[in-house]
């Protein structure tokens, strides 16, 4: 009987785990250029001429400049264009 208890426990479980979705970002950003500086959590980028939005788990892509690319940035701040991101990541 208890093995059945288990059994059913671990197929919900594994439902419930099968139905998360898949992590994504919450905002992101455009930026046509942008540089990027080591930092000891990964690296900051600096970037102008941006659109987009959010402020925690954003994805940036940039056109040109040291963080040309794709990058993954756990918190930034963007103020008319400009854009400062913390704690970046190529993608």
């Amino acid at each position: 009987m208890m093995r059945k208890a288990a059994a059913i426990t671990a197929v919900m479980l594994a439902g419930s785990l099968l139905s998360t979705p898949a992590a994504h970002a919450d905002g992101s950003y455009d930026c046509f250029f942008g540089d990027r500086t080591p930092t000891q959590d990964g690296y900051k980028i600096s970037a102008h001429s941006c659109t987009g939005g959010g402020g925690v788990d954003v994805t940036i892509k940039v056109v040109s400049g040291s963080a040309a690319g794709g990058n993954r940035c756990r918190t930034a701040f963007s103020w008319n264009g400009f854009l400062t991101a913390n704690g970046c990541r190529k993608e």
